[in-house]
């Protein structure tokens, strides 16, 4: 397993609004840390800059971390929760799960779409429709960073399901008939040639009255 990029806990005080509130002020992210073996979750804080950065990167949801703890022991976890201010989209809460090394969890996993520029279906102007993420058991060390897609054989109204995906290491959970990703018909063309015959349909009906006037 590589080395693992280490988060530095802080201990957290208090956790009054007001309190949170310059905490967040002061560049630092309120966080809780929790999980197997831990008998009452660990409230801190964490630098905000360390934070986002991380979270800028892809696939941070399935990246394993360290974190020191405020009595300076060192465990390894994911980052499980990100609150984020509705206004600012600044982070504001931080959930850190711990992982132990052999034992299985739960975790949703991006997943990632390719070969759309050699899909059959997208060449004939179809749209490519995918879910986000896929949940999965494994455990920490064959954890996947994502979960790859190829569409390249994808002709219009195909589709590719949980059950078409080859894997090692690791279960997927969510169920074998979802459709993960499928390429769906051009529906603009569609929508701009009923739109044109209801058009001309209108115009029939007009020409019509305006005859029956005349006479």
């Amino acid at each position: 397993m590589s080395e693992l990029v280490t988060i530095v806990m802080e201990r957290r005080e208090k956790s009054t609004r007001s309190a949170l509130r310059v905490m967040r002020s002061e560049g630092f992210v309120p966080c809780v840390f929790y999980g197997p073996e831990v008998k009452e979750a660990i409230k801190g804080k964490v630098d905000h800059s360390q934070i986002a950065k991380l979270l800028r990167g892809s696939h941070w949801e399935t990246m394993r971390l360290n974190v020191r703890l405020p009595d300076n022991s060192e465990e390894m976890c994911l980052i499980r929760e990100v609150q984020r201010n509705v206004l600012t989209g600044k982070i504001s809460h931080i959930d850190f799960m711990k992982l132990i090394r052999g034992r299985k969890i739960t975790v949703n996993v991006p997943v990632v779409i390719t070969g759309e520029e050699k899909s059959p279906g997208i060449k004939g102007g179809g749209i490519i429709d995918h879910v986000k993420d896929l949940e999965i058991e494994t455990t920490p060390a064959n954890m996947p960073e994502s979960i790859v897609i190829d569409i390249s054989a994808l002709g219009i109204n195909d589709s590719v399901h949980v059950r078409d995906i080859s894997v090692q290491d690791y279960v997927i959970i969510t169920n074998p008939n979802e459709v993960v990703a499928s390429i769906l018909p051009p529906r603009l063309e569609e929508d701009n040639a009923s739109a044109g015959t209801e058009q001309k349909e209108v115009e029939v009906v007009t020409k019509g009255k305006a005859a029956k006037g005349e006479n």
